[in-house]
Formats: structure tokens, C-alpha cells, sequence
């Protein structure tokens, strides 16, 4: 029973990962937050988990626990890029786009070449009425597209975030 445990907690730790931008495992939300919670017993300080745990609070709509995650981050580490997108989300999702931006904008000091950080800012710009900013936000993301394959999850990202 031990090896069988063992086994599936490994399997559960080498099962994909989640960003701040979506970029799901395969494994139900249910399970990566399981998964994540274990990694995080063993290694309470590990900003790349924490991370990937709010994420998949994000997705399960559980957006206090996603901010309770993403502001311990912040606090260890205040330039924290994923962190900070993902701070970023989770205010667009529960409709506050100016605290948003202040997030996003942060993290755009740090790596402007992001493609989901500009649809981010897009729908940032977008929630609070702002048709300028937005479309060139979203220009700027398409143009960092490299196929198809990117711009397809700029729509998938979009309709993460709204609040349809």
C-alpha cells in the first residue's frame, strides 16, 4: 500500500505544470491543486509552486485563496513576473481592471515581450472602457504570436478571463 501511495504521489508531482497564463497539465484542476499542496508540504518556500497553486485556484474560481497565494509570493519577492500576472488575472476576474493594471504594469517592467501579459493588459484596458489602450495592447500580442497555435490561445485566454 506504501509503494502504491509513493507511486502515485510521484506521479502527481511530475504530472505537468500551470502558469500564470493557463498553460495547463492534463490533470483535473482538483488534481493539480492536490498535487501542488504536496509539492509545497515538502518545500513550503517554492515561488514556482505557489505560482502554479493559484493558478489552478484561479481556475477552479477560488480567487481569495489564488490572491492568498500570489501575495505570499510578492511578499518574499516583490518583482516576482509570474506573480504579478498572475495578481493580474485575478483582479481582471473579479472585475477590478485599475488594480489590475498596477499589477500587470509591474510586470511589464520586467519582460515586455510576454504575449499573455499584453492580452492581459488588452482585457485590463478593455474592463475599464479604455478602447485605445486595449486594441494596442492586443496588437502588440498578436504581433509577438509566432502561428496560429499562439493566437488561438489569445481567444482561449480571453474567454478565461471573462466573466461570462
Amino acid at each position: 500500500m506504501k509503494k502504491l501511495f509513493l507511486a502515485l504521489m510521484v506521479t502527481l508531482l511530475l504530472a505537468g505544470s500551470a502558469s500564470a497564463h493557463g498553460n495547463i497539465s492534463k490533470l483535473p484542476d482538483s488534481v493539480q491543486i492536490l498535487q501542488y499542496k504536496m509539492k509545497l508540504y515538502m518545500n513550503a518556500d517554492d515561488a514556482d509552486t505557489k505560482n502554479n497553486l493559484a493558478m489552478a485556484y484561479f481556475r477552479t474560481n477560488q480567487l481569495d485563496k489564488a490572491k492568498q497565494e500570489l501575495a505570499a509570493v510578492l511578499e518574499k519577492d516583490s518583482n516576482n513576473f509570474n506573480a504579478l500576472d498572475g495578481m493580474g488575472i485575478v483582479l481582471i476576474k473579479e472585475g477590478n481592471g485599475t488594480e489590475a493594471l498596477q499589477y500587470l504594469n509591474r510586470a511589464l517592467a520586467i519582460n515586455d515581450k510576454d504575449l499573455m501579459l499584453h492580452v492581459h493588459l488588452s482585457v485590463a484596458h478593455t474592463l475599464l472602457k479604455q478602447a485605445d489602450p486595449a486594441r494596442s495592447e492586443m496588437d502588440k500580442a498578436k504581433a509577438l504570436a509566432s502561428g496560429p497555435e499562439e493566437l488561438t490561445k489569445i481567444q482561449d485566454e480571453i474567454k478565461l478571463l471573462s466573466n461570462s
